[in-house]
């Protein structure tokens, strides 16, 4: 995910396929743990930050940046991106995540701007848990599980299938004006 090379290569590879890129959805996302553990800021190995903001922010930026020449020589564009809550709201350890997924709302917010003019649209979303493999393995289990049901009024975890509807709306004509947003899709257990 952050080999400038391999990026440029597939996305031109991509195009000549399909005669361009219309869409960018970054949706890759890793949490590392250390020895099964939210590592704190103390306890984080560079190894492990480093690793973190390559795959989680640094990756989109490159695609994005191989993305754009595409989507302006066609005049339309959507790039979008899977952030998360944790980029608004603090958590106990994780840090090198939240920073990467803090990373990634602004870049958006000053991509929007920048590509805005050229009919492209950049946004965000933020999910909260969804239950997914990253998610399968996450620290305390089934209490965790139960705390995150409590905090959500909807009453469930999130599920791929509400990403996916809210990437289908964002890389729709019908989210023509919707740009630079961050869009919560959490049940209500963030409501900034």
């Amino acid at each position: 995910m952050a080999d400038p090379q391999a990026i440029r290569a597939t996305i031109a590879a991509v195009a000549a396929d399909f005669g361009g890129i219309d869409i960018l959805v970054n949706c890759a996302g890793i949490l590392p743990r250390v020895n099964g553990e939210n590592p704190t800021v103390e306890t984080m190995p560079l190894e492990i930050w480093n690793q973190t903001l390559a795959v989680n922010l640094t990756g989109p930026f490159l695609m994005a940046q191989a993305c754009v020449p595409w989507m302006k020589r066609g005049g339309w564009g959507r790039i979008i991106t899977i952030s998360s809550r944790a980029a608004r709201m603090r958590t106990f350890g994780n840090a090198h995540y939240s920073a990467s997924k803090s990373g990634l709302s602004g870049l958006h917010r000053i991509l929007a701007g920048e590509v805005g003019p050229h009919g492209i649209t950049v946004n965000c979303i933020a999910p909260s848990r969804v239950e997914t493999e990253l998610n399968k393995g996450m620290v305390g289990g089934a209490a965790t599980l139960q705390a995150a049901l409590k905090e959500t009024p909807v009453g469930r975890i999130g599920q791929p299938e509400d990403i996916a509807a809210a990437v289908a709306y964002l890389a729709s004509d019908s989210a023509g004006f919707v740009n630079g947003a961050i869009l919560d899709i959490t049940g209500g257990s963030f409501m900034p």
